[in-house]
């Protein structure tokens, strides 16, 4: 499957990035339950990210968002910088048609990219136990596994899912 990576200036389309994040966390969420997690409603962390959507567009953040030829959204993840020349990597998502086609790797790829030409030299990430594929795509890139580090801001937001994340970081 062909894609196209965009890279808002501005606020995304709201009605889009909304349906594609709110699929996320429905994905996201459904395997946090079937480990005996807490059930968050999808429109929760849908509304979290908009707002703090400032965070993730220029100059103190990123969005990337994966696009089929027929403009379709396939996939998306976000950046910000965080102090200390760090950053924080939330909300990779590609949806069920486009996995396996390279678009995660790619998403992440492009947004270290951008963390680079924003100067960060370390680059910090949260997930749930549950993201098996996640966890090792973080891995295949360099990421390694630590402590949960301060600003994760799951974790801040969200202390319920402290117990089922795991914590990564990737020096640049």
């Amino acid at each position: 499957m062909a894609f196209r990576l965009l890279m808002p200036e501005t606020r995304p389309d709201h009605a889009r990035m909304s349906a594609l994040l709110h699929d996320y966390y429905v994905d996201i969420v459904a395997g946090l339950v079937a480990l005996g997690g807490p059930d968050v409603p999808p429109a929760v962390p849908v509304q979290d990210f908009w707002d703090h959507v400032d965070d993730f567009l220029p100059p103190r953040g990123r969005i990337c968002i994966g696009v089929a030829p027929d403009g379709r959204w396939l996939g998306c993840g976000t950046l910000s910088a965080l102090p200390g020349a760090r950053g924080e990597l939330k909300r990779l998502f590609v949806r069920p048609e486009a996995r396996g086609t390279g678009l995660g790797r790619a998403l992440v790829e492009r947004r270290l990219d951008e963390a680079r030409a924003m100067g960060l030299k370390t680059i910090l990430v949260d997930t749930l136990r549950h993201t098996a594929a996640m966890q090792a795509l973080y891995r295949s890139l360099g990421f390694r596994e630590i402590d949960r580090y301060p600003e994760s801001s799951t974790a801040n937001t969200f202390p319920e899912l402290r117990p089922h994340m795991l914590y990564f970081r990737m020096d640049l």
